[in-house]
């Protein structure tokens, strides 16, 4: 019989626990969140969605950008607006390797030669990833995957409206598993009790463990700022087929009230197992090209047009987790929150956040975060 999530009175607060003068979940330019974020590499968009010669609009951390593939196949991302007369650099064309603009014809080559700024770009597991800070970008990539074989899938790109620390906290909350997506499928492996959550700070993150009354740990990897990378259970309309995948959630800020969920996974099959996984993908796919968008479904539950529990979509997990994310507010009120015992990942990155901007906006040293071991991985714990 599962117990209730909040049992025990949450942890004695330190000192370094946030208050209402430690914004930790703004990432706006020039403020210590701000800052801290554009330490770091940010997956901005699924490389499939970006097809050479393309252009987009982007906006993130509450800049607005542009972003565009030259016929090369390079990935660039530039200032939205020409420094001529502040057209919008989306509209252009995509000419060789350049960008030219709609308004009056200005062009720019890769090197950005006339615009403000341009950012370095990069592709990895099958989505394009961007850097917005001063100075030299860290190594990149910024986190290793795992190379044992089997198949890199990109899943679909959310924006959902809501913070980004609310999902990258929600992603450390392994005991909402067995309420929010109780209903069937692989996860109800999950739920047969309710783990023992606990966590440390890394050179690179924090590192959560869930401990079972059988003793098994599942170890859970979070990498800093905002990626985590976990050993899930298939999608519901993968029906099992592929068995539990390793998943890496990248949850990057569109501005303080949005953002982009982008993910990644590592299938382990290959040969015929690849053949039958590939099959069921794009059947997967049909289904969900035809299933309502996830946030009309989310809409209808939270205007009280379907019921929570009675929800259906091949991204059945997604559906649930926005709708109770989102369902928190645009940023969620944590100065009248009552954490429990189960938050502990949530305390503990909550503290090393408001550590780290406060160094920031007093001027002081902060961490110098490090590329993660490729040999830490994630476990299942079952």
């Amino acid at each position: 019989m599962l117990m209730t999530a909040i049992e025990q009175a949450p942890p004695r607060q330190r000192a370094d626990e946030p208050r209402a003068d430690t914004d930790i979940a703004t990432t706006r330019p020039g403020t210590p969140g701000g800052i801290f974020m554009r330490q770091f590499w940010h997956a901005v968009c699924r490389s499939r969605d970006l097809p050479a010669g393309s252009t987009k609009p982007l906006r993130i951390m509450s800049e607005d950008f542009a972003i565009y593939r030259t016929r090369a196949g390079v990935p660039q991302i530039v200032a939205d607006r020409c420094p001529h007369r502040g057209a919008l650099m989306h509209l252009g064309s995509v000419e060789d390797e350049a960008i030219r603009c709609v308004y009056h014809g200005w062009k720019f080559d890769r090197c950005g030669q006339c615009v403000e700024q341009t950012y370095p770009t990069r592709e990895y597991l099958d989505l394009v990833f961007a850097y917005f800070g001063a100075g030299d970008p860290p190594p990149f990539p910024h986190f290793p995957h795992r190379t044992s074989p089997g198949l890199i899938q990109v899943w679909n790109a959310e924006h959902v409206p809501c913070n980004y620390l609310q999902s990258f906290e929600n992603s450390m909350d392994e005991v909402h598993v067995a309420f929010t997506h109780q209903p069937g499928g692989s996860h109800a492996k999950m739920s047969v009790d309710l783990p023992i959550i606990t966590a440390e700070e890394t050179d690179w993150g924090m590192l959560r463990f869930g401990t079972r009354r059988t003793g098994k740990v599942r170890q859970t990897l979070h990498y800093a700022p905002n990626v985590t990378r976990v050993i899930v259970p298939p999608l519901a309309g993968m029906d099992g087929v592929g068995g539990w995948s390793e998943i890496y959630f990248s949850f990057t800020p569109v501005d303080d009230e949005n953002h982009l969920w982008l993910i990644t996974s590592h299938v382990e099959v290959s040969g015929k197992d690849a053949e039958t996984y590939i099959a069921k993908r794009a059947e997967y796919d049909r289904k969900v090209a035809a299933a309502p968008p996830v946030m009309d479904l989310v809409r209808n539950i939270w205007s009280g047009k379907l019921r929570f529990a009675e929800a259906t979509h091949p991204d059945l997990a997604v559906v649930q987790d926005i709708a109770v994310q989102a369902g928190q507010g645009r940023i969620e009120d944590r100065q009248n929150e009552r954490l429990g015992r189960s938050d502990t990942g949530i305390i503990l990155w909550r503290r090393i956040l408001t550590r780290e901007l406060r160094a920031i906006a007093e001027g002081r040293p902060a961490k110098k975060w490090q590329r993660p071991p490729a040999e830490v991985v994630p476990t299942l714990g079952f």
